[in-house]
């Protein structure tokens, strides 16, 4: 019964010895080893298991780098807006000096939304087109009421008023079509040049007014087309290094549609604020 039991113990210590050098050898197998900064590499038992993480972000900036192109349409613009006489001048003719501005808070701000890049030999040379938002304002630098009827658009003096502001503001939805050439090595260190035309719908206008009459304040807001072109076709151009851009946009239409107010055409100058 002893020589049982002895029996038992030595096959039970034997069992025990096994199980631990098993367990020591797998604990010099299952290692664990890093492949790259982004993924591991470990083996359990006979398997090898690879994760592989995402980017960090020093990969980024590098894949951001070697991008080719950025967008330099879509995002937000600001820009100042004038007119120009039929000879290309910014001082407007008698019929049109109830237009005259102040360019100083003539403020354009173009929100676009959407661009899309049609290549043609890559990033190097492309079509590039796009819809957005153009939100214009123009400070009136005379004191007048603009007034409209089916005929005609025109203004009105009002210097007995006390005018604090006195704008006219349109809004625009343009849709460029323009060639576009890209000259760099990757777009962080490239030179973009844009240019074509721009269509543009007018969504609407109106005039706003503030002034003092009698010792009191009064707002006055009128919402009309002013016989403005429903429509109009412009010239753009687009050019810059990197995320800079500054662009111009000139108008082949008249602001007013024929015949019903004065022959003025509208343009505007700015920067890109930010690209999306």
């Amino acid at each position: 019964m002893k020589t049982n039991m002895k029996y038992r113990k030595t096959i039970a210590f034997a069992v025990l010895m096994m199980f631990g050098a098993g367990l020591m050898a797998q604990e010099k197998t299952d290692t664990i080893k890093q492949v790259k900064s982004d993924s591991i590499k470990f083996s359990w038992g006979n398997s090898k298991v690879i994760i592989v993480g995402g980017d960090n972000e020093e990969d980024s900036k590098e894949d951001d780098s070697k991008k080719q192109r950025y967008n330099h349409f879509a995002g937000i613009d600001i820009g100042v807006n004038g007119f120009l006489n039929p000879d290309m001048g910014t001082n407007l003719q008698k019929e049109a000096e109830f237009m005259d501005l102040n360019y100083g808070k003539s403020i354009a701000v173009s929100l676009n939304f959407w661009e899309k890049y049609i290549p043609i030999a890559k990033e190097k040379f492309g079509i590039m087109t796009g819809l957005g938002f153009e939100f214009n304002n123009y400070d009136l630098d005379r004191d007048v009421t603009i007034f409209t009827d089916k005929d005609t658009t025109f203004g009105v003096d009002i210097a007995s008023k006390s005018i604090e502001k006195n704008k006219f503001k349109s809004t625009m939805l343009n849709w460029p079509v323009m060639l576009e050439t890209n000259i760099g090595k990757d777009a962080r260190h490239s030179f973009h040049l844009a240019a074509g035309v721009m269509l543009s719908y007018r969504v609407g206008s109106k005039t706003k007014q503030i002034y003092e009459e009698g010792g009191k304040e009064f707002k006055v807001k009128n919402r009309n087309d002013f016989n403005m072109n429903p429509f109009r076709a412009n010239l753009t151009a687009r050019v810059g290094y990197g995320q800079f851009t500054m662009f111009a946009s000139y108008s082949l239409t008249e602001m007013f549609e024929d015949n019903d107010g004065p022959e003025i055409y509208p343009f505007t100058v700015g920067i890109s604020l930010a690209a999306f």
